[in-house]
């Protein structure tokens, strides 16, 4: 086929037209080219109507020539010198897009949209591993066989990194540290990388909890809650690694890129929110997450890997304290582990801090209790003890001081002095009289005294009691034992005011040899008459009558008598068809007769018989009766 060239082309289809620019490069090219043209330079040999006189750069190619667009095909169309120039070429290497090819170097080289596409990426961390540089991550990036070179700085065999199997190199540059490290007890650094600085060297009690806000006012709860802590092991502690444990099964591991200590017998705070200006104005050294302090019921444990370092629970008031706006503190005589699981040595603050209008003592020594008995005497400040630090001072204390208030009465005295005596006159054999004499007891003051006197020990099997002493208020008071052994009686006197130290003095009963059978006297014999009127009916021949009256007989067997002047006991019984025992106390009694029916003309007995069993305190008995005849007649 004939191929016209660019210029008759032109003329052809637009005759009507002036010259193009590209017929006017033709003709300046044609005459730049002169007489030294060629017959070679002259001959268009690729047909598209431009020689290489003309400019031609590539008369080989039809699609080559001055002034034709430029083409992607990896050509100079245009022959000005410059390949595809105008085309997309992403990576800017000089090669369009269109005709690069992709190579494996972490570009998008031939404009597609992706990168290294149909390379090998085997840790398919979306980057293939011709083009992969190594990073930390526990894969071989570049697919050279080894993973994470480079990241061993010290040479220890641990890698910043890690991977799936091997924890990370916590310090890079110490190759006596890394997972795989031997701990070194009580220095500070956590040579195995496992988060927990010295563990090993944790013992129960290392740290108290001292302070604990569960239900702040000042802030919205929780971010208001905290909880402090004191070191009471005598050595610098280091809290990273440390567990935190709250009910139910809310934990927090202490994690810090620095190191959280604690001196000897300082406080720490550690807190929900650490941020004073949102917090009320805590400052709190570490924040814990996860962890919550419930307002009614929870607990609070402090480990160190599976040993625990101290735990306090609160029960909504039933022992602990219960309160809102402030702080359960313990007393600053209780900053220990064991005692601060004592209730009573808690308390709720009472003292706000900086502008806090909630009360508590973040940081700083909580002070004393006043519900806590710190002299151990069984009183506290709350229950009246008007001097907490001295044992021998509270509400009815022996007033044994005479320079100072010890019974909290607010009168400073010397207090009586209470001396018991078995007196002489006592008959130390079972069942016999044990006198005891308080008339040597004093008064410094000459104040007049009273006298309290209780049995405070008896031999096992022995029924008496304190009720069993005679004028047991009285200076003299007797008592006698029902079976041998020792009796132990404590005499307490008073001067108008204050109670003298209780003393106690025994008295040691024999078993009696001999004893006489007491005597029973249950009375004379009573006889009582009663009348009723009765009505005739049939013309008098028969008569209707009324019951008599009830009727008392009184019973008295105080005329009984033991010979060993022992204390008897009286037993009544009644036997009679009217007769009921209505009371007995003792040697006397009451006997009712009831419902005696009357007949006309006639009397009627009821005759009852009352028996008295008397018993001395070695048991023998004896007894009497006596005959109550209660006569009833009709009229």
């Amino acid at each position: 086929m004939v191929r016209l060239s660019l210029p008759l082309l032109l003329l052809a289809t637009l005759s009507a037209c002036p010259p193009s620019d590209t017929e006017n490069n033709k003709e300046s090219v044609v005459k730049e080219s002169g007489n030294a043209d060629s017959e070679a330079t002259l001959e268009d040999g690729d047909g598209d109507g431009v020689t290489p006189g003309d400019g031609d750069c590539d008369d080989t190619n039809a699609s080559v020539y001055p002034g034709v667009s430029e083409a992607c095909d990896g050509l100079d169309n245009n022959c000005n010198g410059r390949i595809d120039e105008g085309l997309a070429d992403t990576d800017a290497d000089g090669t369009a897009d269109c005709v690069d090819v992709e190579t494996c170097d972490g570009v998008d080289n031939d404009g597609d949209g992706d990168v290294d596409e149909d390379f090998e990426d085997r840790d398919r961390d979306g980057v293939a591993d011709c083009a992969g540089t190594e990073i930390c991550d526990g894969k071989d990036n570049n697919a050279d066989g080894q993973i994470d070179e480079g990241f061993d700085a010290d040479g220890d065999g641990y890698t910043q990194c890690g991977d799936e199997d091997v924890p990370p190199d916590c310090n890079d540059a110490d190759s006596a540290i890394n997972p795989g490290g031997a701990e070194v007890p009580d220095n500070q650094v956590d040579e195995d990388c496992d988060g927990m600085v010295d563990e090993g060297i944790w013992q129960t009690g290392d740290l108290a909890i001292t302070e604990v806000m569960n239900n702040p006012n000042e802030v919205v709860d929780p971010i208001g809650e905290y909880f402090e802590i004191y070191n009471t092991s005598g050595r610098r502690l280091t809290l990273n690694g440390l567990t935190i444990e709250s009910a139910p099964n809310e934990l927090h591991q202490i994690t810090s890129e620095t190191l959280i200590v604690i001196d000897p017998e300082e406080f720490l705070v550690l807190g929900i929110n650490g941020v004073a200006g949102t917090n009320g104005d805590v400052i709190v050294a570490y924040t814990y997450t996860d962890v919550s302090l419930s307002n009614e019921y929870d607990e609070l444990a402090i480990w160190a890997g599976s040993v625990e370092i101290d735990r306090v629970m609160w029960d909504d008031g039933a022992t602990m304290p219960d309160g809102s706006g402030a702080s359960m503190v313990v007393d600053n005589g209780y900053y220990d582990a064991s005692l601060n699981d004592i209730a009573n040595g808690w308390c709720l603050a009472v003292d706000p801090w900086d502008r806090n209008t909630d009360f508590g003592s973040p940081g700083m020594d909580n002070g004393l209790c006043s519900t806590t008995d710190h002299d151990f005497d069984g009183y506290n400040r709350d229950q009246g003890d008007c001097d907490d630090t001295d044992p021998d001072v509270y509400p009815g204390a022996f007033e044994s001081d005479p320079s100072k208030d010890n019974d909290c009465d607010g009168v400073v005295e010397w207090g009586p002095t209470a001396i018991p005596v078995v007196s002489a006159n006592s008959t130390l054999e079972t069942c016999s009289f044990i006198y005891l004499d308080a008339s040597a007891s004093y008064d410094p003051d000459g104040s007049p005294l009273s006298y309290t006197w209780t049995l405070v020990a008896a031999p096992s099997g022995s029924v008496r009691t304190s009720a069993d002493i005679d004028n047991a208020n009285g200076v003299l008071a007797s008592f006698n034992g029902d079976i041998p052994g020792t009796y132990t009686f404590s005499l307490t006197v008073n001067d108008g005011g204050t109670n003298s130290l209780p003393v106690t003095v025994d008295a040691v009963i024999g078993q009696r040899v001999n004893n006489q059978v007491p005597v029973a006297y249950a009375g004379s014999d009573q006889s009582s008459d009663a009348y009723v009127t009765c009505t005739s009916y049939s013309y008098g021949a028969r008569y209707t009558c009324s019951n008599c009256a009830n009727y008392d007989f009184s019973l008295d067997g105080s005329g009984s008598s033991d010979a060993d002047g022992d204390d008897l006991s009286y037993s009544w019984s009644v036997n009679g068809t009217y007769a009921s025992l209505t009371s007995s106390s003792g040697a006397t009694g009451t006997v009712r007769i009831s419902s005696v029916p009357a007949t006309y003309g006639t009397t009627n007995p009821a005759v009852t018989t009352a028996t008295l069993v008397v018993t001395d305190c070695m048991g023998a008995a004896a007894s009497d009766a006596v005959t109550l005849t209660y006569n009833c007649t009709g009229q």
